[in-house]
């Protein structure tokens, strides 16, 4: 299969408006640091995400990937611009855990069980659970059994171990289950699978895609591996370098279910190789400093 020209979206094209159905970022600025030492980590942002989608956002180091996922996430605010999320303000979506965040590092906590560790958020949010019921971009699905989870994701025989009793990759297989365990709509992912062997991040990939397409939430994933963005998306968002701002954002026509195998695939060549051309753009755009 060839790439189509018309894969590739301008990135000047400003999102729609604010609906139930799509995470909205629209004109976001945001600067650190003083007058004497300002560094702009995001230039003017706009980006559509559908509800559904399965979108990464790739581009040079301190291009402003992590911020912009921050932004969405409520943890951070935009010096000026707005962000939606579902229709809701970012805080508001992460009060009612309508947002799943998953790091680097697992965070899980040590005491805890592998499956205690995949129960407890359930346990503690029931009020957030009730607070997202409210909100009209909320999409209630049947509950999710935790279990069953992990032994989708290779871990139906390790439910009673602790985390200190696990290798890196099942640790970060823990820490997936448990954000979808929550049934948020939308699950943010900071670059997860970074700290893994290329055979268990490639095997941790395949788990992951099984358990979008059972599910369905809507996934905004940061990474700096072209093949993993790839692999995994419906759309790749390229970073310029700093001030981070959207080069290009590049529809992925790949059939679904994707599994292991499609990485030796011409089209997946073809994609990668037109991604890496808008990264050395992206990389020319402008200085990173440190």
């Amino acid at each position: 299969m060839s790439v189509k020209p018309a894969s590739v979206k301008p990135a000047s094209v400003k999102p729609a408006s604010v609906k139930p159905d799509q995470i909205v970022v629209t004109d976001a600025l945001k600067i650190y640091g003083g007058k004497t030492a300002e560094v702009t980590a995001l230039s003017h942002v706009d980006l559509t995400v559908e509800r559904g989608q399965f979108v990464s956002i790739i581009g040079p180091s301190g291009c402003g990937k992590s911020t912009l996922l921050r932004l969405i996430a409520g943890l951070e605010k935009a010096d000026s611009g707005e962000v939606s999320v579902f229709g809701a303000d970012p805080d508001r979506a992460c009060a009612a855990k309508m947002i799943g965040f998953v790091p680097q590092v697992p965070a899980l906590l040590p005491w805890l069980s592998v499956v205690g560790n995949v129960t407890l958020p359930s346990k503690v949010n029931r009020r957030a659970d009730a607070l997202r019921r409210t909100l009209p971009g909320h999409v209630q699905r049947d509950a999710a059994d935790p279990r069953a989870l992990l032994a989708k994701i290779g871990l139906g025989d390790a439910l009673d171990r602790l985390p200190h009793q696990l290798s890196g990759g099942m640790q970060q297989r823990v820490a997936i289950a448990r954000a979808f365990a929550i049934q948020a709509d939308v699950l943010l992912m900071d670059e997860p699978f970074s700290a893994l062997d290329e055979f268990t991040r490639e095997a941790i990939q395949v788990q992951l895609l099984e358990l979008w397409e059972q599910m369905r939430t809507t996934v905004v994933f940061v990474t700096h591996s072209v093949s993993e963005a790839v692999v995994l998306s419906d759309r790749v968002v390229v970073m310029s370098a700093r001030p981070g701002r959207i080069e290009a954002v590049i529809d992925i026509d790949l059939p679904r279910p994707r599994r292991q195998g499609l990485l030796e695939s011409a089209a997946v060549h073809e994609y990668e190789d037109l991604i890496r051309a808008r990264l050395q753009t992206a990389w020319a755009s402008g200085p990173v400093t440190a």
